[in-house]
């Protein structure tokens, strides 16, 4: 799968630029990530799998895990907004 930033190429509204990651391909050796989980049973466990096998090739410390209140209801804006502002990558499970 891949999510694309329908926002890309377009200069950020005037105060909007401070506190977001810089635009640029992401460095999946050492920039911070985001993993989060929809909530699905086994989600949680495929995903710190993930983290922990990324630890062979990256640190850890910048791979974040986040999860969903329940899987039937989308991602909270504030749970969006934060991803956004902090990481350079997610990964995002959806397992059963």
């Amino acid at each position: 799968m891949r999510i694309v930033n329908p926002s890309f190429g377009l200069q950020p509204d005037a105060g909007q630029s401070e506190n977001r990651v810089d635009l640029g391909a992401t460095d999946w050796l050492k920039d911070p990530i985001a993993i989060i989980s929809n909530s699905k049973p086994n989600a949680m466990e495929l995903l710190q799998g993930m983290r922990t096998l990324m630890g062979q090739f990256r640190p850890v410390d910048t791979i974040d895990y986040m999860f969903k209140d329940s899987a039937a209801q989308p991602a909270p804006p504030e749970l969006i907004e934060r991803v956004a502002k902090n990481y350079r990558g997610a990964i995002v499970a959806l397992a059963d």
